[in-house]
């Protein structure tokens, strides 16, 4: 069945689907909760990363990020100069595109993508835009006689083709080959390994296994652990020398990987790509083509999606390994870092170096068992490793909110100066939790644990998050409440579980935080107003709201003073009143250019007095009465 078939089978078959295919269902569930599990941890790492400074270790890290959201899996060919390479991919994909020749051709990275037209991307290294030309032009780019030494500085080139092999996110990848006179074309192709998921290694039938080629697949190993074997051009010799060649790569490539699970790929590219064009069956298997491109997409199709996230995390683990060896986890690079984000005057949250480096060897523990357990082929126990910390929150620890100002500084502002304080504090402390709930698993956990926050400081949290950030760290939370509602459902709960999951200001952890705050601060505001001064001051001020003037009546210690706060109140609501009927009056004689600022704003000063200031206030007067 094809894609159009499939999707014109209608709702009924996509809501119930039959018993025959949910295995596939299932399999595609755990590699895709694998794969958001690896990439927790890769922004964890990645964040921390930033927070040190390493940029191009941050950078390398957000590639790697990009290459797991877009699931594009980079499949290779490489070998020698003249193996043939060029033209084994044009069998596979039936066409003469790749230009082939006599002389050393490809100088520049060729991938092949799916795309519903064709057409050819041209990346420079000189600029950041791209060109878009016919594929027909591809020999002008990335041949030596169209674009010798790669004069044009040609970065990349991308052909888009509508073909069913390149389907699924494959990236098909033509490399230069080594060992040429040309040596920037070893460099480019060496350069490019960090970056490949599975290889194609193409050797020839003429002159197999030279000792650049073993040198070169010994680099090759050190990124790749998937290798299909290719021997080319076995058109050219006969039965005899066809297997007499075979069996000495075959013993040649097990002594070099210390390993006797190799399997070779006897193909003619030439006859492959001529039984392709022409429909020759028999031709197509003598080629050897249809064995290769069997295993392939058997490949594809079942070995893929752990080959592409082993290789993910293995790459991660090399970027934190060299920035190890260079020493930029150790204390001097840590305190040096420090005393950087302290000179720091741009305002911004400050995050302890020492947090960033704990973070990333966190982190570096759960790839590495990440790893080992997709490499023993448990994709699924590699996402309970990577998932671990949810099972176990750590204890709740604030962040540090530092700079404030005086509650005499405090006083300058035309609504109350408690609930300004305790908005700017919420404002920082909400700041530094979504940098957290970002960056941290660990925080994300225990956000989950904890049920998140009651509705008014959700949508408040809400606010200063990007949707990647709600995203990432919402999901833990999301799960969390369906495993409980399973565990609902499967013991025949009421209603009374469903009402635990509910927060509110008894159970928010904000609103726990605020309050202490608030509480914290009013205690210090009593104790100013014994100061015949800091009372001064208060009374030129615009006095507290409704709310903290009854906390303050609570915490002074003399009539006096109480006496004092009820009449200031008291003269600001009749000022208020005074100058909100002022304002209205100049209105209505259309005479508004004459209102002052304070009859512009007494109403809003009013609402504050009475009510306290928006940002800290819940829209009803009690948890779940609206």
């Amino acid at each position: 069945m094809d894609d159009r078939e499939y999707q014109n089978r209608g709702i009924a078959d996509s809501v119930a689907p039959a018993d025959d295919i949910k295995p596939d269902l299932e399999k595609l569930r755990v590699y895709s909760q694998a794969k958001m599990k690896l990439a927790s941890q890769l922004y964890a790492v990645r964040d921390a990363l930033a927070v040190l400074g390493l940029d191009e270790a941050e950078r390398e890290c957000g590639e790697l990020l990009v290459k797991l959201a877009e699931d594009h899996f980079t499949l290779a060919v490489l070998g020698q100069f003249k193996r043939g390479k060029s033209s084994l991919m044009n069998a596979i994909i039936g066409r003469e595109l790749l230009p082939t020749g006599v002389l050393p051709l490809t100088s520049a990275i060729t991938t092949l993508r799916y795309g519903p037209e064709e057409r050819l991307i041209i990346s420079r290294e000189d600029s950041m835009f791209t060109d878009e030309l016919p594929v027909a032009s591809l020999s002008d780019y990335v041949t030596e006689k169209g674009n010798p030494s790669n004069q044009k500085k040609v970065k990349s080139a991308c052909v888009e083709l509508p073909v069913p092999f390149l389907r699924r996110g494959l990236e098909f990848v033509d490399t230069p080959g080594v060992g040429s006179a040309v040596s920037a074309n070893t460099e480019i192709t060496y350069g490019f390994l960090p970056k490949c998921d599975a290889v194609i290694f193409v050797t020839g039938v003429d002159t197999p296994m030279t000792s650049t080629e073993l040198s070169f697949l010994r680099e090759i190993r050190e990124y790749v652990d998937k290798v299909f074997f290719v021997v080319n051009k076995i058109d050219i010799a006969t039965e005899d020398e066809r297997d007499e060649v075979l069996q000495f790569v075959a013993g040649t490539i097990k002594s070099q990987i210390g390993s006797d699970m190799v399997r070779l790929f006897p193909v003619s590219a030439r006859l492959g790509l001529q039984a392709r064009m022409s429909g020759d069956a028999a031709l197509y298997e003598l080629s050897g083509l249809k064995a290769l491109e069997e295993s392939l997409a058997s490949f594809l199709s079942e070995e893929r999606s752990a080959v592409f996230l082993a290789s993910i995390a293995d790459k991660a683990l090399r970027i934190l390994e060299n920035e190890s060896e260079r020493g930029a986890f150790g204390d001097a690079a840590l305190q040096e870092r420090a005393k950087v984000i302290q000179s720091d005057k741009s305002g911004r949250i400050k995050h302890d170096p020492h947090e960033a480096a704990a973070t990333i060897m966190e982190a570096r523990t759960k790839i590495e068992s990440f790893y080992t357990g997709i490499v023993a082929g448990q994709m699924d126990a590699a996402k309970e490793v990577a998932d671990l910390s949810a099972t176990q929150p750590p204890p709740s620890k604030e962040p540090t909110i530092i700079g404030s100002a005086t509650e005499a500084e405090h006083l300058n502002t035309r609504g109350c100066p408690v609930c300004r304080h305790v908005a700017r504090y919420a404002s920082r402390l909400f700041a530094e939790w979504q940098y957290q709930m970002t960056t941290s698993e660990r925080s994300q956990s225990e956000f989950a644990a904890q049920l998140g926050l009651c509705p008014l400081h959700t949508w408040q949290l809400l606010s200063v998050c990007s949707p990647l950030g709600a995203s990432t760290g919402l999901a833990q939370l999301s799960e969390h409440i369906s495993r409980q509602l399973k565990h609902a459902a499967s013991s025949h709960a009421g209603g009374e579980t469903v009402r635990r999951l509910v927060r509110d200001s008894r159970n928010c952890r904000a609103c726990r935080s605020l309050q202490q705050v608030e509480e914290e601060y009013i205690t210090r505001f009593a104790s100013q107003l014994d100061d015949a001064s800091f009372r001064s001051r208060y009374r030129r001020s615009q006095g507290v709201c409704l709310r903290h003037l009854g906390m303050l009546m609570d915490a002074v210690q003399t009539e006096e003073i109480r006496q004092f706060l009820l009449s200031h109140a008291a003269a600001c609501f009749e000022q208020d009143a005074e100058d909100m009927r002022s304002y209205a009056l100049k209105r209505e004689a259309l005479r508004r250019h004459l209102a002052n600022r304070n009859e512009e704003d007494a109403y809003r000063r009013a609402v504050i007095r009475i009510v306290g200031e928006r940002s800290i206030c819940a829209p009803w007067a009690e948890d779940g009465e609206i």
